[in-house]
């Protein structure tokens, strides 16, 4: 039976404690958490955002790393490439250390070649800076799953390059089914490296978030491939839609939980 499981941020502005203590109310399992400190309505280090997760008894499915960034993995200046893999390696040990398992990463912003200011779409770059990255994850044995995010041709390249058990993938429903993407068809390549997912649908036009089932993505074809997979919870990334804004937290968690065992 898989789980279920909710981003710890799902569009209501409250303590981080808060949060948890409604997910867990509203019956998840678990929950995925992103690594940034909080600063309301006091400061939360980020760095125990696992154990107070566990406190109020939910699993971590994964943390989401920071990518405002990410395409200086491909840099062809090496001082900024090496600077930002730099502050990658010392998230992903830091969430070893606070008690992940698994992180999530992306691998670009839009097309690289498409940005200025030094970046190439030189392969080899990227194959240098995840050389380093996966190296670490195999030496402190730490999951590292690469989103599928707009122009999927760059972490495609990096899981067909590293073949690791520490290095897989984690697919993103929303992202597969707007600009063009493969509705569905890179889950079906990548569905034995999948280490987890973000679920949440869309119009087609923009990443909505919205809950499963309103909009165009195929949920039965996507949750066929995922039960076929390790992957052990659906877990979603979503925030409530203009006519759900009316809800409470409770009741769009509750609303939400039910849309997701309904999946399975």
């Amino acid at each position: 039976m898989l789980k279920s499981g909710i981003f710890n941020w799902f569009g209501y502005i409250l303590p981080i404690e808060e949060r948890l203590r409604l997910i867990k109310e509203a019956n998840f399992d678990n929950v995925m958490l992103w690594w940034e400190d909080e600063s309301f309505p006091q400061f939360k280090d980020k760095k125990n955002f696992v154990s107070l997760a566990n406190e109020f008894g939910l699993g971590v499915d994964n943390i989401h790393l920071p990518y405002e960034d990410c395409n200086l993995l491909w840099s062809d200046t090496v001082s900024d490439r090496e600077r930002y893999t730099n502050e990658l390696l010392k998230c992903i040990e830091d969430c070893k250390n606070s008690g992940a398992n698994k992180v999530v990463m992306h691998t670009n912003r839009g097309s690289i070649s498409s940005v200025s200011n030094g970046y190439a779409v030189d392969f080899t770059n990227g194959y240098k800076a995840f050389e380093k990255i996966v190296l670490l994850a195999e030496d402190i044995k730490i999951k590292i799953a690469v989103e599928n995010t707009k122009k999927f041709k760059y972490t495609d390249f990096i899981l067909t390059e590293f073949n690791s058990d520490y290095l897989g993938f984690c697919y993103d429903s929303s992202h597969d089914f707007i600009n063009g993407e493969s509705k569905g068809e890179i889950l079906k390549k990548w569905k034995k490296r999948l280490f987890c997912v973000h679920l949440s649908d869309n119009d087609g036009l923009d990443d909505r978030h919205w809950l499963p089932t309103k909009g165009i993505v195929d949920f039965k074809s996507i949750v066929d491939i995922i039960k076929e997979t390790t992957c052990d919870s659906l877990s979603m990334e979503v925030y409530p839609s203009n006519e759900e804004k009316q809800l409470t937290p409770i009741e769009f968690l509750k609303l939400a939980y039910n849309r997701n065992k309904n999946l399975s």
